[in-house]
This record gives structure tokens, sequence and C-alpha cells, in this order.
């Protein structure tokens, strides 16, 4: 294991509410477990800027804003509404080419803050009629200016294969 080349170094919240909803007459506590994301509205604001450094030159350290919302009212309606606004401090690594550290710390920075997001709404929801709910896991890539948007969740994607541990690269797939 190394370090990577981003690291968290801290997150805050701004904004948190957490509501459960009225239940219907025939829900069974827990079973927010395994709901079913297909159909939620998600509001998600996503930003990044420079941390203020002195000089203002080449910035290690982004500020990433990330406000994660689920209302009731739009799409499938889900046990809790929730809204919440994230900060995240994120410190790139120098070796990073200066004009590609802002999309580094949008799209990794994102996906770091928005683990804090899923594990406070996990923990606060864990003792609510509707039970405990981890919010799916997210891809930030559309938010990248550098990076290809994701592909569709049905296209024919083939695996890459990975290098052996000695360094050799594997042998080619057979067609």
């Amino acid at each position: 294991m190394r370090a990577s080349i981003i690291q968290l170094k801290q997150v805050v919240f701004q904004r948190i509410l957490v509501e459960a909803l009225e239940p219907s007459g025939d829900a069974v506590p827990d079973a927010s477990a395994s709901f079913d994301f297909e159909g939620v509205a998600f509001r998600v604001s996503l930003d990044v800027n420079p941390a203020p450094v002195e000089g203002g030159q080449n910035p290690l350290n982004f500020v990433v804003s990330l406000a994660i919302a689920i209302d009731p009212e739009d799409g499938k309606p889900a046990p809790y509404m929730i809204d919440i606004l994230a900060l995240g401090l994120i410190e790139v690594a120098e070796q990073v080419e200066t004009q590609k550290r802002r999309d580094l710390a949008l799209v990794n920075g994102a996906s770091l803050v928005y683990g804090a997001v899923r594990e406070l709404v996990t923990t606060l929801t864990g003792r609510c009629i509707a039970g405990p709910l981890v919010l799916p896991t997210a891809d930030f890539r559309d938010h990248s200016e550098w990076l290809p948007s994701p592909p569709a969740p049905d296209a024919d994607i083939k695996p890459r294969r990975r290098r052996a541990r000695t360094g050799k690269q594997a042998p080619p797939e057979q067609a």
C-alpha cells in the first residue's frame, strides 16, 4: 500500500437535514437497508475551489462543496427526506500537473466527501422507524473536464486485463 496522490484532510458539515417520512401502515422497521434507489431523484450540487494560499500560485489544497438532497416530491419516494451540505479539504500531490489538480480534486475529492455523507446518513437513520438507509455509491466522473464520461450502465464493456504482480503484461485475451 502507498498513499494516494490526493488526501482528504478534513470534512465538515454545513447543513444536515435527515427526516424520516411517515411510514405506511404495513411498514416494517429496518426495511431501508435493502431499499432500491432506482427512480429516486437526487439533487446534487458540486463545486471545487482552490483553498486560499499565500502567493496564490499552483494550489495544492482545494475545498470541495457537495450538496446531496432527496426530496419525496420528486421521483420515487424514499423513506427519508435528506438535505446535506458537506465541505471537504482535499490536498493534491505536487507531482500532479497543475492544470489537472482542480479536476482531480473535484472528481476524486467528491467521492471521498460523499463517503462521509453516506456514513453520516447511515448513522443518523440507524435508529429511525424506517431503519438504516445506506445511500448508493456514486460516480462523479460526469463532472470532470479531463476524464471521459462514464459509459451507460447497459454498455457492452470488456474488462481490462491487470498486470501480474511481477510487472509483466498479462497475456492477451482469446477472442
